[in-house]
């Protein structure tokens, strides 16, 4: 249903998504710059006010968005503020998803062997994660909530951009629901030229280029560079990258985040994980107990 507060919200998702405050978008459009102002949306004695046809014409002329595009921008209701009560919600709930789907598994008696060759007692392999229909579902409905939250103003997203292999899907699922262009990096370029590593389509003569890295994991950040330069190289601004799990217990993932100037994102960490399969009881006290010895202090565990 196309009511008032949708068809403004419609305005302002807008003026948003093409870097413009509300009257930035009218002044834009030829218009009084105070046409979209808060103050005008309601009448004196408190009477709702409607945005005129016209109006609405001249800014999908001059920001080259058609119908259909604004008719989902009046769907999508502004996003709630991201509440630390609702940020543990969602961090939880994505905690029990990869202990419930296995995507998780804790073993200390017999350790895993990772692909540096260290020993673990934790594995985690998120890219089980997309055979789950209604639990994806909520991952990613969560990771659009999070990132509409966390990334507005001059960083709101124009592409999402998937690492090969296991961020493709993610990115994809993410760029559907935000209704962004899409494309995805390799990790050695395929041919020549500024999009040799990237598939997809980022004109040069884009206004904006603001572009999110999204992966599956993050352990401690050291893969993303190879990504992020590639974008970077071929005019993308990234500044954001997202995750469906960091590990979040080794201090060089916010190094080496903090030397790319990346804010990452993500949906939860191991400390969420163990607080979940505690209080559920996923595992015997003894493995939990042991898992929590590596998370605190992986080097000395693996010794």
């Amino acid at each position: 249903m196309f009511t008032h507060d949708r068809i403004w919200n419609g305005i302002d998702q807008l003026a948003k998504s093409k870097g413009y405050s509300a009257s930035g978008l009218a002044k834009k459009a030829g218009l009084d710059s105070t046409s979209f102002n808060k103050s005008k949306r309601h009448s004196p004695d408190g009477k709702p006010r409607w945005p005129s046809t016209e109006s609405i014409a001249k800014i999908l002329e001059v920001t080259d968005t058609s119908m259909q595009e604004f008719v989902a921008m009046i769907e999508t209701q502004t996003p709630s503020p991201l509440t630390p009560a609702r940020r543990k919600e969602i961090a939880k709930r994505a905690a029990q998803i990869l202990l419930d789907t296995q995507a998780v598994a804790f073993n200390a008696r017999e350790p895993f062997t990772l692909t540096s060759g260290k020993k673990s007692p934790t594995y985690v392999d998120c890219r089980k994660l997309i055979g789950f229909v209604e639990e994806r579902q909520f991952l990613m409905d969560a990771a659009v909530e999070i990132l509409n939250a966390e990334i507005s103003g001059d960083d709101t997203l124009d592409y999402i951009a998937g690492g090969e292999t296991a961020g493709i899907p993610y990115a994809a699922f993410v760029a559907e629901r935000m209704k962004k262009p899409m494309l995805y990096v390799r990790k050695k370029p395929k041919g020549f030229g500024r999009m040799a590593q990237i598939e997809g389509y980022m004109p040069e003569d884009a206004p904006r280029k603001n572009t999110i890295l999204v992966e599956d994991l993050q352990t401690d950040g050291g893969s993303k560079k190879v990504f992020i330069d590639v974008l970077r190289e071929a005019g993308a601004t990234v500044k954001h990258a997202f995750v469906v799990f960091h590990y979040g217990i080794f201090p060089t993932s916010e190094a080496n985040m903090k030397a790319l100037g990346i804010t990452l994102h993500s949906l939860c960490n191991w400390w969420d994980v163990m607080e979940v399969a505690r209080e559920g009881q996923y595992f015997d006290k003894e493995t939990l107990d042991s898992v929590e010895a590596f998370l605190k202090n992986p080097t000395e565990w693996a010794a």
